[in-house]
């Protein structure tokens, strides 16, 4: 099996794989509902928020809610064009029927939150990629939040890719909603989309004019189930059991680190790979100020032939380029999951830099 060095999604740690061989567990009753509760209040601290939402679902699903319920259509929101990413944001904006401004971006820089101030007037929320995957940078939310409420709007950011890598409080830092997913930083399986709602985005969510057009993302549906059946079934819907106990049991173990040390240590970890790439000669997307910590990209016309040196002959499977990048002409490396180790970058550095040391062997992988 091929070590999965892709920015998601990842594989869990050991132990917790194991937990998806177990039988599955029903979703209700007194031998489930502590380990849900659990669950939600360890993401809740985690990301400094309010009230927490777990979503059988992508996080692309968690996306649709959260636009779903902060929103209603013909409202005004910015949305930064960060990459791939960011464009997929705004693509699902105006599917929700609102009116998209975009804050374009530099390939491979963050956003200037002034050039969100000069779009927000008269919007109702902004909308931020915070680590675009495509770019590997790192965008200022906390900046943004403030732009944000100087002017009246609600900051709703996709941690997709940052939960579980990069420091988030939601509280401290203003985000008033935040959407992430279980399979890359927070080291679950995939499947679930995760809300997280501070106080802003909940006095929004219970400001609407009338209640989203969908039963299943409705998060007050949600509510209701919780308050109606606290001890025995408290979701709408069936949860997939196995999924839920595999990230429970890693946001957990973030939790029990504590999540200053285990966030340092990612940051300490991909600043290695970086370090390692550029002394290959290997040019990277992102600037060292703004480098993310759980995904590295690196832009380079033999992309290609090194992600196929890669698979041959260590098995590791790197990911190929994305929009703003040709696929063939970038690659990036995912530090997520089990392979997110010290032996695991050092493994990929001494291929990449066998390959690069022996032109030949590229011209063979190509």
């Amino acid at each position: 099996m091929a070590h999965l060095m892709i920015p998601g999604p990842c594989r869990p740690d050991p132990d917790d794989e194991l937990v998806l061989g177990e039988p599955v567990q029903p979703h209700y009753g007194p031998g489930w509902v502590p380990q849900l509760r659990q669950v939600l209040d360890d993401l809740t601290a985690l990301l400094g928020a309010r009230r927490t939402y777990l979503l059988p679902g992508s996080g692309s699903a968690a996306l649709d809610a959260a636009l779903f319920n902060l929103f209603e259509p013909g409202q005004r929101v910015v949305v930064v064009e960060s990459g791939y990413f960011g464009r997929r944001l705004a693509a699902m904006a105006r599917a929700h029927g609102l009116e998209v401004r975009i804050a374009a971006v530099e390939p491979g820089r963050p956003v200037n939150p002034r050039w969100v101030a000069d779009l927000v007037r008269d919007c109702h929320g902004v909308l931020v990629t915070h680590v675009e995957t495509s770019t590997a940078v790192r965008h200022p939310v906390a900046e943004l939040a403030e732009v944000a409420h100087a002017a009246g709007a609600v900051l709703l950011v996709d941690a997709i890719a940052a939960a579980g890598g990069e420091r988030i409080d939601m509280a401290g830092m203003g985000i008033d909603a935040l959407v992430t997913a279980s399979q890359k930083g927070l080291g679950g399986a995939a499947g679930l989309g995760v809300v997280a709602l501070a106080d802003g985005g909940r006095e929004r969510v219970l400001s609407r004019s009338c209640r989203p057009p969908s039963w299943y993302f409705d998060l007050r549906t949600w509510d209701e189930a919780a308050a109606e059946s606290p001890e025995w079934e408290p979701t709408p819907v069936t949860m997939p059991t196995s999924l839920v106990r595999v990230l429970a049991a890693s946001v957990h173990r973030i939790r029990e680190t504590g999540a200053d040390a285990w966030i340092s240590r990612r940051a300490a970890l991909a600043a290695e790979c970086r370090a390692g790439l550029r002394r290959l000669g290997l040019r990277l997307s992102a600037s060292e100020e703004c480098a993310a910590n759980l995904v590295v990209v690196v832009r380079d016309p033999r992309a290609d032939a090194i992600r196929e040196h890669l698979t041959r002959t260590a098995g590791i499977m790197v990911a190929g380029g994305l929009t703003p990048y040709p696929e063939q002409e970038a690659f990036r490396i995912g530090l997520v999951g089990r392979t997110a180790t010290v032996p695991m970058v050092e493994l990929l550095l001494h291929e990449i830099g066998e390959a690069l040391r022996q032109p030949g062997r590229l011209r063979n992988a190509a």
